[in-house]
């Protein structure tokens, strides 16, 4: 059983689900055990979940695999019926699988999946990926390497593994965490690669405390941004400060790229966290001692966030451009 929801996601005065499949009607009749369904005809319908009302929706039966529902466009009523009709979520998203079986309406469960997480991409890139998909890029490309040799198409399906990998980062975001030693310059840089003053700078030690989480725009590419407590050795009383410090170790295991800015005479950087992807960079360009290529993110900002960027790429393996146009990518809804 699969459905979709043919209304744009997201909140609004309505939203119309449309479910197909072995046992539409029944799953129906199991929500709304008072109503009375004829096929063809509209029916208003209490919708009701281990006792609880859910909401009550205009109710077209098309068939016994075939029924639409128009309720309230609440995103969490419609993720919870999703997962009843089927398991799917309106905003999951997972690579894999093409998923070229279609539904009545001739769209491939791939293109209703980027159909439907065409709102919440998180930059033009990606938007741009989705609506390629939605418009059929992969069904297209599938079709095409069906009629090659196998040769060429052992070639195209690793190019098509290729571009489903990039897509990956562009559909959930890489989480870039900037770490390193107090007054290393790390929320200076935070606020540069955002373009706004988002973290409080200062040159008293130990000013950022938890961590701070924001999107960036990177290029191209859009990051998860995150901004950690400085590292030091610390004395009782230092409680609050420890804590952070905490925050930012766990953080270096999961995040999908440490960048460590390293001040002049700093210390030496930590052992790597188990799971750390780390680049160490030399920051604070602006005191006696610093490295030649240290950044000055006060004084170049712009070359600051090139930097970075360029270091993003490097380390995840990432184009510059992203987005091959009408290019497919294999998508599956989850």
């Amino acid at each position: 059983m699969r459905w979709c929801e043919l209304t744009p996601c997201g909140g609004g005065g309505v939203s119309v689900m449309s479910i197909h499949g072995t046992g539409a009607l029944d799953a129906l009749c199991e929500l709304a055990p008072q109503a009375r369904f004829e096929r063809g005809r509209l029916v208003l319908a209490r919708l009701e979940l281990d006792g609880e009302l859910l909401d009550e929706a205009l109710v077209c039966v098309h068939g016994a695999d075939h029924v639409e529902l128009q309720l309230h466009g609440s995103p969490p009523l419609v993720r919870r019926l999703g997962r009843r009709f089927g398991g799917g979520d309106a905003r999951g998203l997972a690579l894999g699988a093409p998923g070229r079986e279609s539904d009545s309406t001739g769209a491939s469960q791939a293109n209703r999946d980027a159909w439907r997480n065409l709102p919440g991409a998180a930059s033009e890139a990606a938007a741009r990926v989705l609506l390629d998909q939605a418009e059929g890029a992969l069904e297209r490309e599938l079709t095409r390497l069906e009629g090659m040799s196998p040769e060429r198409r052992a070639r195209g399906l690793r190019e098509l593994d290729e571009r489903t990998r990039i897509a990956r980062w562009l559909l959930a975001p890489p989480r870039l965490l900037i770490a390193g030693p107090v007054n290393a310059g790390k929320s200076t840089l935070f606020n540069a690669l955002l373009g706004r003053r988002r973290a409080i700078t200062s040159d008293f030690a130990g000013t950022t405390r938890d961590l701070l989480r924001e999107t960036a725009q990177l290029g191209e590419w859009a990051v998860q941004l995150v901004d950690s407590a400085g590292a030091r050795s610390l004395e009782s009383g230092h409680e609050v400060e420890r804590a952070g410090q905490d925050l930012g170790r766990r953080e270096r295991g999961t995040a999908d790229l440490t960048i460590w800015l390293q001040p002049p005479s700093g210390p030496e950087p930590p052992a790597l966290a188990a799971g750390e992807h780390r680049v160490i960079v030399a920051s604070r360009g602006d005191l006696p001692g610093a490295a030649p290529d240290a950044l000055r993110v006060l004084e170049d900002p712009s070359a600051a966030r090139g930097r970075i960027a360029s270091l993003l790429r490097a380390e995840l393996d990432l184009p510059e451009q992203p987005w091959t146009p009408g290019a497919g990518v294999r998508l599956a809804g989850g």
